[in-house]
């Protein structure tokens, strides 16, 4: 029961905050806000200007309960000090004296008491076990007692035998109240530092912030410039890129010779050129596009149950769905015939054998990309063209296919095909985005695309589709991290690229983003996919990969760490990006709280076994 409390109070801190305030193109609040300490962008002449985490405590502001305790805190420690200088030795036998220290004795008791009522608010606010979890809680609560006590007995009482006890007490208990007021002053600074229960910074984000606040302790304009110059190279993931210094040419064209435009054939050139038309009509099924109208931008889209009417081919009808929608077919010059098998061939490359990796999750991620774009208004902060919406669609249409329902650490392990192809550098994303790519070829899908538009797609829909190996994770998070401290963070232009990727990625990793319904389906597929090969691994006399014993894993616990590791934190920063998203992160905490009144249930289960 302890730590379910303590999981509901992390649950109340994290509550997704808004990341970025939206004020009028060249307001002068934009350089208030924090200083320099921002990045911005601009969305229909609105600059968004993105805030690093100590902008948003200190936009959060003090809640009125530590308000209180600092004011009585205050008082206390005067109290106390009235105490000391009114019972020297020169002041017991004067009348006044003694009816101030009746006075402070009363009007410290009220403070006493006060204290009294903020531990118990507190209480009721984190639970009784959570908040006495903190030894000196306990410590405090009992100098508030025991104070309050001895107050009581010496107005009550009168004799020169307690009056000696008394005063040896009030002189204990004096230097622990003054311990009690530095210790409650620390305490409502915890209480409004607190942000996500686990708080994850990488090298980078430390050296920009000491290059920051190195620049503060300069007037030389040249040492901030240089000083600005370092912090965009870092923040930019530049640091290792060559810088050339004299005749640059020669050196310009050994160094990036991979990137130099490639020569065109005359041929292939009328064939991009050439003026070939096509219609956006799909032929998707009347009642099915009606259902896709109601429902495609609700998180809590009971599309399950829609494998059971069209199975894998619904992958196509949604892919069809948006593609029509968007007018991409015509704008692309794309015909429909190629774009269905293209996708057909994917949709029905998802392992229908597989829980959790098979064409649902493919319908899930790629629906999730697309309320991104039109719900949470990626589609004007990102200024997407028609060649941006078809790479995000197609990519999360064809992130995992293919995929075997194994894990990268497995098939690394058991030396499979792919591991052994791809060198084990995120074997199963290589192998998706192969895919994706010999079947645009073999169905001429992109025909008519210009070189550098194919290149274009080519390269954003691969980092995005390796994006979406969870070892990457903590590596990508950080980068974007340090994208967003920069004072040039642009998701329309340089940093479009970053953000695809991380709207894939949040996308594969939203099942708690979901409402309860659709999370706990989705929290049984992937558990009971992780615990089959957890079977093999045993049956293999290979380590078990984590979560993948089904003897060990409460499923409760596992979501939850899920939740405060991964989801929470990268949903919190790409807010940021997004701030329409942030009024749906709250699902994500009610996911949480509920998670945590079954731990107790998951573990008795488990100690059954």
């Amino acid at each position: 029961m302890a730590e379910e409390q303590n999981l509901q109070e992390d649950s109340k801190k994290n509550i997704g905050q808004m990341g970025a305030k939206i004020v009028p193109r060249g307001s002068k609040e934009i350089s208030n806000i924090l200083g320099d300490r921002r990045s911005s962008y601009n969305v229909d002449g609105y600059d968004r200007v993105v805030v690093d985490e100590i902008t948003d405590h200190k936009q959060v502001g003090i809640p009125l309960i530590d308000k209180v305790v600092i004011i009585l805190v205050v008082l206390f420690t005067l109290l106390v000090f009235i105490n000391f200088s009114f019972t020297s030795n020169d002041a017991k036998e004067d009348a006044d004296i003694e009816k101030t220290l009746f006075i402070t004795k009363i009007v410290e008791l009220v403070i006493l008491i006060l204290f009294v009522l903020e531990i118990s608010f507190r209480i009721l606010s984190v639970g009784l076990i959570s908040y006495f979890s903190d030894l000196w809680a306990i410590f405090d609560a009992l100098i508030i007692i025991a104070s309050i006590v001895l107050i009581i007995l010496d107005l009550i009482l009168e004799g020169d035998a307690f009056t000696t006890i008394s005063k040896v007490l009030r002189g204990i208990f004096r230097f622990l109240r003054l311990f009690l007021v530095f210790r409650k002053f620390n305490q409502v600074k915890k209480i409004n530092n607190a942000g996500a229960r686990y708080v994850v910074r990488s090298p980078v984000e430390k050296v920009i912030e000491i290059m920051r606040d190195l620049a503060d302790q300069f007037e030389d304009p040249d040492i901030i410039k240089q000083l600005n110059w370092g912090i965009t190279h870092i923040s930019n993931n530049t640091v290792y890129e060559p810088i050339i210094e004299g005749k640059k040419s020669e050196a310009l064209g050994w160094l990036y010779q991979p990137q130099q435009q490639q020569q065109v054939s005359q041929e292939f050139r009328r064939s991009m050129s050439s003026d070939v038309q096509f219609t956006d009509e799909s032929h998707l099924p009347e009642q099915l596009r009606q259902d896709f109208e109601q429902n495609i931008l609700n998180l809590d889209y009971d599309y399950f149950s829609l494998f059971q009417k069209y199975d894998s081919s619904i992958l196509t009808h949604l892919m069809c769905y948006y593609f029509q929608k968007e007018q991409l077919f015509s704008s692309l010059r794309m015909s429909p015939e190629s774009f269905k098998k293209c996708v057909d061939r994917l949709a029905q490359n998802y392992h229908k054998d597989n829980l959790y990796h098979n064409v649902i999750h493919a319908f899930d991620v790629t629906h999730t990309v697309y309320f991104f774009i039109q719900k949470c208004n990626f589609k004007e902060i990102g200024k997407l063209s028609k060649l941006d919406y078809s790479i995000l669609l197609l990519s999360a249409a064809a992130h995992d296919v293919d995929h075997p329902g194994l894990n990268n650490i497995f098939l690394s392990n058991t030396r499979h095909d792919l591991a052994m192809t791809y060198n084990d550098r995120s074997p199963l994303e290589q192998h998706h985005a192969s895919t994706l790519f010999r079947y645009i070829r073999e169905t001429d899908l992109l025909a008519h695309f210009t070189l550098s538009d194919f290149k274009y797609f080519r390269e954003k829909s691969i980092n995005m589709i390796l994006s979406t190996d969870n070892a990457m994770h903590g590596k990508d998070y950080n980068k974007l991290k340090a994208r967003l401290a920069s004072n040039d963070f642009d998701p329309g232009s340089k940093d479009k690229g970053i953000c695809f990727d991380t709207l894939l990625h949040a996308a594969d990793i939203s099942n708690p983003f979901k409402p309860m319904k659709n999370y706990e389906q989705w929290t049984f597929r992937v558990l009971g996919e992780f615990w089959l090969q957890g079977d093999k691994e045993k049956e293999l006399g290979l380590p078990i990969t984590m979560l993948c014993d089904r003897k060990t894993t409460n499923v409760a616990k596992s979501q939850i760490g899920f939740i405060d590791f991964m989801v929470l934190p990268y949903y919190n920063t790409l807010s940021q990006i997004l701030p329409q998203l942030s009024e749906f992160i709250v699902q994500i905490t009610e996911n949480k709280k509920a998670w945590a009144e079954k731990i107790e249930y998951y573990q008795t289960l488990l100690n059954t076994q």
